[in-house]
């Protein structure tokens, strides 16, 4: 006979096992970071015209995105302003020699596989010409 400890034990031990198997899921999942400021009208134009097309497009339901987008410039390359489970981007960033050559210009993208930086540009040309035709090929989709 179970006892309520055994049933307690035993359902967190499901949830574990669910809650791994979503994460496995998810780590091979490729995943865009959006990063822009409020102010920035490069990342105006992005919001406006760019996003609502990636949106839209079949692409996105094959990866996940996800949106840093702080009030001013001067508060991206802060810690807080950056969700927990990517400040290791941050500083991957921060750390790389266009980091530290250019900064954050914006809007800038991250293409992220495996915790991995797959490829990064900024600017909504360079979404045009170089993200947007690697996430259709990593996602193998088409306009």
């Amino acid at each position: 006979m179970f006892d309520r400890r055994s049933v307690m034990l035993g359902a967190m031990a499901s949830a574990a096992a669910l809650l791994a198997r979503a994460a496995e899921a998810q780590a091979g999942r490729p995943m865009l970071v959006f990063v822009g400021d409020q102010t920035s009208e490069a990342c105006k134009v992005w919001h406006s015209q760019w996003e609502p097309l990636f949106v839209a497009s079949a692409a996105y339901r094959k990866l996940d995105y996800r949106v840093i987008n702080p009030a001013t410039s001067s508060l991206l390359s802060k810690q807080h302003t950056w969700p927990a489970d990517l400040r290791w981007l941050l500083d991957t960033f921060l750390m790389s020699q266009v980091g530290v050559q250019e900064g954050f210009e914006v809007p800038r993208f991250f293409l992220v596989q495996n915790r991995q930086v797959t490829i990064s540009t900024s600017g909504n040309n360079a979404w045009r010409d170089v993200m947007w035709p690697t996430i259709l090929d990593v996602t193998g989709t088409s306009p």
